[in-house]
């Protein structure tokens, strides 16, 4: 797979891919929320917010972005890949990747949610050092510290 930072002309694949992961999670798709996939390309416009996708054979299989917080902290979010391609660590080699360039641009600390009733997204980032903060109704929050 490889990674890049996403270009126009790719924003509704990558919307897609995200998508199909929310059908397939919830049954539905409820498209009065994640206002910021809309217009990713206007949302992550690569200044405080980045995009990226993972490529394989011309297709885009994995989505990850990251989102400044402040200036020590970093969020990650639209961490997605797409079902046929599960369980080959490429969620792993995209988290890692995010987590890199977030550190490149000065972060200290990642913040993520996760809903609270996807245990294995949640197992998943707790086996990637992500610590639990807390939860609400609905999600899970989560920290990792990065070392200098």
């Amino acid at each position: 797979m490889i990674i890049t930072p996403i270009e126009k002309h790719q924003c509704q694949a990558a919307k897609d891919v995200i998508l199909s992961g929310f059908l397939e999670r919830f049954g539905f798709i409820d498209h009065s929320l994640n206002p910021d996939i809309r217009d990713i390309s206007g949302e992550y416009d690569g200044t405080d917010h980045h995009f990226f996708i993972g490529i394989e054979n011309n297709d885009i299989i994995c989505t990850g972005a990251i989102r400044k917080e402040s200036p020590d902290t970093y969020q990650i979010v639209r961490m997605s890949v797409q079902s046929p391609y599960r369980k080959r660590g490429l969620g792993c080699t995209m988290l890692k990747f995010l987590e890199e360039k977030a550190h490149s641009h000065g972060a200290r600390s990642l913040i993520l949610e996760t809903n609270k009733q996807w245990s294995d997204a949640i197992r998943f980032y707790q086996n990637n050092g992500y610590i639990y903060k807390d939860e609400d109704e609905v999600s899970c929050y989560f920290e990792k510290e990065i070392p200098l």
